[in-house]
């Protein structure tokens, strides 16, 4: 029975232990692995898709910290900091934890065509067992820029109401 208790033990501090000193990986994007799609034949001029494209931002942007940083209508150009995921903790001892993952998102509009660029800002650091807040893989922003870019595609192509 002294033994089973002792193995146990020794599986349970294990775990702790191993749970404590997580692997961590850098994880970064170059300029080069931006995500960019370029939409065509959207049958609107640029005045009425920098609209829209502007009102996807503000609809899109619902956090404090994403901002339209700037923007030109007569050149159709939309910058934006997107926050992808994460937030940011005060813990003990007034330490303070971050884990949020900020994109830049470029969007460019002339007559009948839009391309959005995004580009992750920085690097951030992911844990792949789970058990921490670092939980955002590179993958996984794939897959949110490719959300981003689906959901301003479907805006551009909807028909605005005229008043």
């Amino acid at each position: 029975m002294k033994k089973l208790t002792f193995i146990s033990i020794l599986i349970s501090g294990s775990f702790i232990l191993s749970s404590c000193f997580a692997t961590y990986q850098t994880v970064s994007f170059n300029e080069n692995e931006a995500y960019v799609e370029v939409f065509d034949s959207l049958g609107d001029n640029q005045s009425e898709l920098f609209i829209k494209a502007n009102d996807w931002m503000i609809t899109t942007f619902t956090k404090a910290s994403s901002v339209i940083e700037y923007s030109d209508k007569e050149t159709g150009t939309l910058l934006g900091k997107y926050l992808m995921t994460g937030t940011q903790r005060v813990g003990a001892y007034g330490t303070s934890i971050d884990s949020r993952v900020y994109s830049k998102i470029d969007i460019r509009v002339k007559d009948n065509k839009a391309r959005i660029t995004i580009t992750p800002l920085g690097t951030w650091q992911y844990d792949s067992s789970g058990l921490t807040i670092y939980d955002y893989s590179k993958e996984q922003a794939l897959i949110d820029m490719f959300e981003l870019a689906t959901s301003l595609k479907k805006k551009l192509e909807s028909q605005v109401d005229d008043f």
